[in-house]
């Protein structure tokens, strides 16, 4: 991806240090990963990237450069990249976001996510949500 540098340096802006540099790249070229980016004023203002395997899909980041948070890009991109996992044969998607994390947790539930389990003490300092979405 010619523009993996900047969107890794927005990953880290976004998430810190939570994928190396390799690994992000590892990911990215799979054939089973899935992903979206939003350029805004000449910029990535938004990603979004999963897998998906057989007909489960699984959302593993979305993000948006502070500068272009509460425009509506994450709604917007969680759904392009609903329909690529469609495309790609998913029938499900499945993601996990911090217990406190409530503006993403309200937007998951917006788009149809419902809660379906806890696992205690996954982060060093919060619970992870399971949620699901029929695609």
């Amino acid at each position: 991806m010619e523009d993996f540098e900047e969107l890794y340096e927005l990953e880290r802006v976004c998430f810190g240090n939570s994928w190396t540099h390799e690994m992000l790249a590892e990911e990215l070229e799979s054939p089973i990963t899935v992903s979206v980016c939003e350029r805004r004023d000449g910029v990535i203002a938004a990603f979004a990237f999963g897998r998906v395997v057989a007909d489960e899909a699984e959302l593993f980041q979305i993000g948006t450069r502070p500068d272009f948070r509460k425009q509506g890009l994450a709604k917007s991109l969680l759904e392009r990249i609903h329909e690529k996992m469609r495309e790609r044969g998913a029938a499900v998607c499945f993601l996990e976001v911090r217990s406190r994390n409530q503006a993403a947790r309200s937007l998951y539930e917006k788009l149809g996510y419902e809660q379906i389990s806890v696992r205690k003490k996954y982060y060093p300092d919060d619970d992870a949500v399971i949620m699901k979405k029929v695609l």
